[in-house]
Formats: structure tokens, sequence, C-alpha cells
């Protein structure tokens, strides 16, 4: 029914478009010039095409779309673009993309993949962290949805976002710079400069600077006998602090016609604080944006890579591209994980509770080689034929630190989980072929074999067991606190009285033929129709204490249409689609009887559930009703349900609790309607100079964080929420000005649910998206 309505909804609005189209061809139009929507070239299809010509469900934006819109990472991103949601952790500093209700809020480490893929530069991101490297000096940003396994492949799953850097150029010298200032103490810093050395050599560098204090206030220390104030943080840097920064060198050469090699480095840091649940329900006199905190944030987060393609014409029909990179992601952190949910009301009262999570050191190298052989030019059928290869060597040593009442309570619980060497290799070949029946009808076919192998090498966790008789209380009481930093599981285990060593060594294998087949059709110059069936698939896991999970696979059916409109001044593009998933990695607490019904044993781990389906319908429209007036509207409609599973809800932990069947409930983050309207209108002044107001409003109707679905903790209801900004562009355009803000109506914003104290005493706590902030920016051209 709501895709129905969806598709009826949809065709009303290409009709009543399609009358204002006919009634403009007979009035005076202004100059086309001045009116057309703004043409992008994307990727998508592995070669370049204009976006109204690529059958795929696929959203794009130049640098300028993302300045308009204030966009600075992929958490912006997802307002503006449909279906599209993210989540965020904390202590791993990890945004979790969800895409048409499909994603995996457990795939921040290495034990989990995304089912959104994140490319840069055709280059393959394999850390949930890397999301976080902020948008600048881009060429574009295309968002594709739907599984892209044949070309993309790996863990492209329900869709890819795809960031393409900006390049050199090899025509002029020219640069830009840009300085912001806002709320929460807010600088940041920008800029870009191009540079041809030679007529076939060409650099280009850019930074960006970001940072602003955490959105979380300390709260004042309560009055507990036993407990001194000093136990607790009141100053010093805040959750949800950003202070980022990263520099870009590119490099050109193109030699003659024939020889194009694209080459860039980049470095990142990220020293802000992390992300921390709030309170849902905040104690009385207490903000909502304020945390009890008895941990310090702290966060040091760094990347480096290389980024290269080669590109050669062999002939005038047949072009060879090898794309390769390597990244280094690596750092520190330290977590509150019990966000104050519990204040202690006594010195060892067990009402209250403490708990560190501390990401003592962590490393994951990453390369990858493509070797791509494509046609080129006008074709009656145009292919490409690749091969991949891809390998990551991942290591981490994350402790838990737990005692009763706060720090300095007698202790609970510690663990310390050693990860040596958790590697993944990822090999695939892959085809795919576009026959060209006539001048107006496509049709695609394309293959990927993809295999991949995980495992586990040396993996070990140390945690506490029970005091040995010959050891003091002291002793085993002292935690770990991320003490002995350089020393192995094995030596760690000597060093703690009390603590017990177990091994993670595994080996998992996957392999997996997808698919895709479509066709498409141009039913006049301005409609683009087609429809397509694609399959995608993302390998197992391998899980602490030598446990594999099975592989998850989807097959999505689409249908969608591109319309040019009013003359080119507008363009609408629609999709509707169903996707089966199969196999849908979930993170669940299982419990193990025996056969009288006694439970033998519990944990948390990740295993298959039957699966999910989702459909829905995808909308489009940027117009540009006249030269001073610009609209761009987004939405969605979706329906999802999780198939038969049987589930012990994670976050509620009890090891007593009886699984229930969570079927028919609706996925995470995955609200029925959705979308973004934009308006924006240029004054154009005496002195020939500009002064645009814009206001861009994203709705939501009420949607689940979990698919256990357990009521208002669990649920963020429906909500609007505005940004709005005024620019001054001079007449010469070398610079302007602008002011913002943004939540404009300041709305409390979940991104995700979590609980802390269950199942006795459980407090509902959320990650919240940013509060109200304004700012204000300064831009230069040279």
């Amino acid at each position: 029914m709501l895709l129905r309505n969806a598709l009826m909804a949809g065709s009303s609005l290409v009709a009543a478009l399609g009358a204002t189209t006919a009634y403009a061809q007979t009035a005076a139009a202004p100059a086309a010039s001045s009116t057309q929507v703004e043409q992008i070239i994307v990727t998508a299809t592995k070669r370049e095409t204009n976006l109204q010509d690529t059958p795929i469900a696929i959203s794009a934006f130049g640098q300028a779309a993302l300045d308009r819109q204030q966009v600075r990472d992929v958490t912006d991103l997802a307002r503006f673009v449909p279906s599209l949601a993210f989540n965020q952790q904390g202590d791993q500093g990890a945004i979790l993309l969800t895409m048409r209700g499909i994603g995996n809020d457990a795939a921040y480490t290495e034990v989990a993949d995304p089912e959104v893929a994140i490319y840069v530069d055709g280059i393959y991101s394999p850390r949930a962290q890397g999301a976080a490297v902020l948008m600048y000096d881009m060429d574009r940003v295309e968002v594709l949805r739907g599984p892209q396994g044949t070309l993309f492949g790996r863990n492209a799953t329900v869709g890819a976002l795809s960031l393409v850097t900006a390049k050199p150029t090899l025509d002029e010298f020219y640069g830009s710079a840009e300085v912001t200032g806002g709320s929460y103490n807010r600088i940041g810093t920008r800029g870009s400069v191009n540079m041809p050395i030679s007529d076939t050599f060409g650099l280009r560098v850019a930074f960006i600077t970001e940072r602003h204090d955490g959105y979380a206030d300390f709260q004042m220390p309560p009055s507990v006998p036993g407990i001194p104030p000093s136990t607790f943080i009141t100053q010093g840097k805040k959750y949800y602090a950003q202070d980022q920064r990263s520099l870009r060198v590119s490099g050109l050469w193109k030699p003659n016609e024939k020889l194009t090699w694209n080459l860039n480095v980049e470095g990142y840091q990220d020293t802000g604080a992390p992300v921390i649940g709030l309170m849902q329900t905040p104690r009385a006199g207490q903000k909502r944006w304020s945390t009890l905190s008895d941990t310090a944030p702290d966060n040091n987060r760094w990347s480096y890579g290389v980024r290269s393609q080669i590109d050669y014409a062999l002939n005038d029909k047949i072009e060879l591209s090898y794309i390769a990179g390597a990244q280094r992601v690596g750092g520190s952190g330290n977590s509150d994980t019990d966000a104050g949910a519990l204040p202690p009301t006594g010195a060892n009262t067990p009402g209250g509770a403490f708990q560190e999570n501390h990401t003592v050191w962590s490393r994951n190298d990453a390369y990858s080689h493509e070797v791509q052989l494509k046609s080129t030019g006008e074709n009656v059928v145009d292919w490409i034929l690749g091969g991949y290869f891809s390998h990551e060597d991942n290591s981490i040593r994350f402790d838990i630190d737990i005692r009763n009442g706060s720090r300095n309570g007698t202790f609970n619980w510690a663990g310390s989980f050693i990860q040596a060497k958790r590697e993944i290799e990822s090999k695939a070949v892959f085809g795919q072929a576009v026959w060209h029946v006539n001048d107006r009808v496509r049709v695609t076919g394309g293959l990927r074999y993809t295999k991949d192998t995980k495992q586990d090498i040396g993996g070990r966790n140390v945690t506490f067991n029970t005091c040995p008789p010959t050891a003091t209380a002291e002793a085993c009481g002292r935690g770990i606190f991320g003490q002995f930093r350089g020393v192995s599981a094995q030596e760690l285990v000597a060093l703690l009285p009390g603590y017990a060593i177990s091994p993670n060594d595994v080996k998992g294998d996957w392999n997996k033929l997808t698919w895709l087949g479509r066709a498409d059709a141009d039913l006049t110059d301005d409609i683009l129709v087609y429809a397509s069936v694609g399959t995608g698939f993302k390998s197992g896991n391998i899980q602490d204490g030598g446990r594999l999970t099975g592989p998850e696979t989807l097959t999505n059916y689409e249908a969608g249409s591109k319309f040019r409109l009013l003359d080119g001044r507008a363009t609408l593009n629609l999709a509707a689609y169903y996707e089966d998933f199969k196999g849908y990695q979930v993170n669940q607490a299982v419990t193990v009887r025996d056969a009288a019904g006694n439970i033998i044993s519990s944990s948390l781990q990740t295993d298959n559930a039957d699966g999910a389906k989702a459909y829905g319908f995808e909308a489009e429209l940027n117009a540009n009703l006249t030269a001073a007036d610009r609209v761009q509207v987004s939405f969605s409609a979706q329906h999802t349900e999780i198939k038969e599973l049987l589930s012990v809800d994670a976050r509620l932990f009890n090891s007593s609790a009886t699984p229930v069947n969570v079927k028919g409930n609706a996925l995470a983050h995955a609200p029925k309607f959705s979308g973004t309207v934009a308006y924006e209108h240029a004054f154009e002044l005496g002195n020939g100079g500009r002064i645009t107001p814009r206001i861009a409003t994203h709705f939501e109707s009420k949607s689940w964080l979990s698919y256990f679905n357990q009521g208002a903790p669990d649920r963020q209801g429906s909500y609007t929420r505005s940004d709005v900004s005024v620019r001054y562009d001079p007449p010469s355009d070398k610079w302007s000005a602008e002011a913002f803000v943004q939540n404009l109506e300041d709305k409390d914003i979940k991104a995700g649910a979590g609980s802390f104290g269950a199942p006795a005493t459980p407090v509902w706590l959320s990650v919240y998206q940013p509060p109200r902030t304004w700012g204000v920016r300064l831009k230069a051209s040279f």
C-alpha cells in the first residue's frame, strides 16, 4: 500500500510539472543560460556520464552545493539524500550509515563490515572511522542507492558513498581561502591552491581545520560520603568537542594525450572528544546537554594515506586504468561508558556504577589494487573488465574497567581485548556490458565474483576470573586502566593476579557471484526510464572466542525515471525499490540452556537473522524557478521489517531473559516518511551584488532506533529541523560573507539508543545530533 500510494503521488507530481512545462513553453521564459540546472558528471558506472543520463538511483553534489547546504561530513549529508541515515558510536569514534533501512550499528570495529561502502577517489575505506574525514575541496560526492555489487563490489550491499576529491588542472593558477567562527567557540579554516607547474604537471594543495567546544557541560559533583568531589570531571575538554585537521597534496601528470596520472597524499588528525550517551530523561535540575562524568574524554585518532589512478589510452577505443591506494588509521581514546547514569550513594554501593572504556592503541593498515580495461568512445557495446585485490591488518588493545559506586569504589570486573593481528583479504574479478539496442534503448548485464578471507592470528582476551588465594584483594582489585601498554596478552595476564586468558584464533572463507541486469530507455530527449534487478554480498564475520558469523546477501528490484523539465530549469528523479535481505548480521545476547531449560552460559555475539525486507519510493527535485529562485526537494517513503529472529536485546542484557521473536518489527533508522525542502532567493542589489537567504527544513516521521522496537526510549519521534543562512556576494564575486543557524528549532534528535545499569536498573541513554548552533563565514577566491 505504501509503495503504491507513493508511486501514485510521484506520477501526480510528474503530471503537474509536465503541465507547468507546457505552459512555460508558450509563455515568455527567462533566458535558459541563466536558469539551467547544473549538469553534474558522475562516475557511478566507472565511466563519466551525465547524472540525468545515468540509470541508477544516485544523488550527486558538487562543492558549491555542499557549501550551500552546510555539509562538512557525512552526518550533514544524510539530511539531503533520500533513505540515508546515520548513527554515531563513542569509544571508537565511528559513523555508522544506514541506507533504505539496511545497516548495522555494531559495524564499528574490525569484526564487522558496513553495508554501505565508502570510497575515496575509487579506493575503498574499510573502517567506519574513515567516514569522519571532513569533506573539503571536493569535485563531487556521489551517493549510490541499491547494491553496487558488480562494479564496486566489496560491502556495497545496499549502496555506496563515493567521495571524489578535486584534482589539479593545468590551465591557470587559482585558489580560495575561508574562515568560519561561531557558537561553542567554533573556529574553522580551509583553503586550496591550484598550481600548474608546467604544461604537463600540476599540483593542488588543500587543507581544513575545524574545532569547537563540547556541547555537553560537566555537572557539579554530588555530595556523597566517602567520595571526594575530585572523583568527577568538572573542567577541561568536554564531550562532543571537535578538533580536526587535514591536509591533502594532489598531483597531476599528463605527458601526452594518452597518459594521465592522478596521485594524492592526505593526512588527518582528530584530537576532539568522543560523543557520549546522554540521559533521555535528565535528572531533576539537570539539562539535556550535560553529563556527570568520572572519566575525562580523550581522543587522538589519525590517518594518512596515498591514492593513485593511472589511465592509459591503448587506442581510440580501449583504455587501461590502474587504481591503487594504501592507508593507515590508528589512535587511542578514553570514554565514560556509564555516562553518569547511576550516581553513587556511597563509596562502594553497587547502586551506583563506574565503567571506563579505553582504546589503549589501535591500528588498521589497508591497501588495494584494481585494474580496469574498458571501452571508450561511442560503441554498440560499452564494456568494462576488472580485477581487484585488497588486504587489511587490524590490531587493537581495548580495555574495560568497572567499579562499584565510583572510580575509587570496590572492584567489579575488568578485561583487556588484545587483537594482535586480524587479517581481511578480498579478491574479485568483474565485468559489465551495456548493449545499445538502438539510439534510445540500452540493456546492461554485469557479474562479479568475490572471495573474502578473514582470520584472527593470536588474538587474546584477558579478563578477570577470580582472585587466587595467594594474592591480596588489593592486588586483584586494582583493575587494568591501560596499564602495561606495550605488553603482550600473555605478559599482561602474568602481571594481573586473578585474570584468565582466552584465545580468539579463527579463520573464515566466503565467496559469492553477484550480478546485475538492467534495461533503460529514453522515452524522449528529456525522459529516461529504467528497471533493474541486482544482488549484493557481504562476507561473514570473525568473532571473539573463535566464532564465525555467516554472510549477508541482498536482491534489489528497482524501477526509476529521470526527467528534465521546464526547458532544463528543473530535474526530477524517481525510484521505487523492493529489497529482499538474507542472513542479516545482528548483535544480540545469546543464552545456552541444557535439556531441562537451565542456563549454562550467556554472551553477546553477532548472529544471522533469517533476513529482512524493505520497499519504498524516493524522489529528488531540483528547480531553478527563475534566475533568482532555487528549490530543492528530497523525499523518501519506506517500509521495513525483520524476518524470523529469536533474540534478547543486548542493551537490556539479562542472562535469565527469555528470547522473543522480533519478526515483523521495523528496522532501525528507517522512518516511514522523510525528506528535505530547501528554498533560496537571490536579491539583486543596486551595486550589482546579491543577498541570498536560504532555508532548508528536514522532516522525519517517527522511527525506531533498533529492531527490538522497545517503546518510547527506543524511538525517535517525528520532527522537523531547519537550517537557515544569508549570504552576500559582491559584484566582483571574489569574496562572500555568510551567516547561518543550524537546527534552528534546537530539537533533541536521537542518533541511537542504549542503556546502562541493565538489567536491574536500566537507564536509557542516547547519542544526540548537535543542538542549535550559529556561525559566520568569510570566503575569498583568487
